[in-house]
């Protein structure tokens, strides 16, 4: 079976036209890898009916969110803006366009635009159907 999938895989890239080789025109960049939040905590999966969930966040320039915690783990990825996060405990992370980052579990925290442009976020939740991805702090 592993044969079969194999010479066919590299009948399918010889056929391909030069323009379109798959070892030539697509590419990948890893843009995280981590076993550990941005506050040092090891990211650790939830239990009960996974449930993925991807969004972009937008926050106005001069804004900062409600203090609020993530019970599962999320991945963010910046696509505008700048970003400065502060997190319980101390911990205060920067981040601007093109930075990846997996956020705190459990800890309160909030973020604030400090740019003059609106910050755009897309995060990926590994959440638990019929579960909240964000919880306010109190």
């Amino acid at each position: 079976m592993i044969v079969r999938t194999v010479a066919a895989l590299l009948f399918i890239a010889l056929a391909l036209p030069q323009t379109v080789r798959a070892d030539e025109a697509i590419t990948g960049k890893v843009l995280l890898q981590t076993g550990k939040t941005n506050t040092g905590d090891t990211l650790a999966y939830p239990t009960g009916t996974p449930e993925v969930t991807t969004m972009i966040i937008e926050i106005a320039p001069g804004t900062t969110t409600p203090l609020h915690r993530h019970p599962v783990p999320s991945i963010a990825y910046m696509l505008q803006g700048d970003l400065e996060v502060k997190a319980e405990g101390g911990v205060v992370n920067r981040y601007k366009a093109g930075d990846a980052f997996a956020e705190t579990i459990g800890r309160s925290h909030q973020g604030t635009n400090t740019g003059t442009t609106p910050v755009r976020i897309l995060v990926t939740y590994i959440g638990v159907k019929g579960e909240p991805l964000t919880v306010e702090a109190k």
